[in-house]
């Protein structure tokens, strides 16, 4: 259970966690759902994954993305995250972002210029934006739900509409 001692009431460890304070957690899921709506749903989806993996937030690698994988993200290429760098699995741009968000996770202080430079080069500029601020987002929401103990559960908290649990989604 969540290390929240007084939960609201809700369908699952997020909503009861989260909802102690509902008008944040309302708005920050839209803020959360629109922000990675902006981004390649399987850019994002991959990037999500990873930064989850590097925080081993539970919840997250629970979840899997259902714009990407209607759009082809295969669990064989989720399983092969970790080795992003040499797998012939990742495109160039996809390793491009996954190595950022990486940083962004790691220590988003030494991102410099040339690796924003290498974003901007493989999905441009004005993705650029949506794509950080989509990372930032994501960021927050794992942190978040590491540091108060939110397990995943046998279903899709509701304010995460376009996920689905990973088992489903593989399926």
């Amino acid at each position: 259970m969540a290390h929240v001692t007084h939960l609201a009431a809700g369908a699952t460890e997020l909503d009861q966690t989260w909802g102690v304070r509902p008008g944040f957690y309302a708005v920050f899921m839209a803020d959360f759902n629109a922000s990675i709506a902006r981004v390649d749903p399987v850019l994002i989806e991959l990037c999500r994954l990873r930064m989850a993996q590097l925080m081993s937030s539970e919840l997250d690698l629970s979840l899997r993305y259902q714009p990407a994988v209607t759009a082809g993200l295969s669990e064989a290429k989720i399983a092969a995250l970790p080795q992003y760098s040499s797998s012939p699995l990742f495109s160039a741009a996809e390793r491009v972002c996954i190595e950022f968000a990486e940083l962004f996770v790691i220590q988003s202080s030494n991102i410099g210029d040339d690796d924003v430079a290498r974003v901007q080069a493989a999905i441009g500029s004005e993705q650029l934006i949506y794509f950080v601020k989509a990372l930032s987002v994501v960021d927050q929401f794992q942190r978040g739900t590491v540091a108060l103990g939110v397990r995943p559960g046998p279903r899709v908290p509701p304010t995460l509409p376009d996920f689905r649990l990973r088992e489903l989604a593989s399926a």
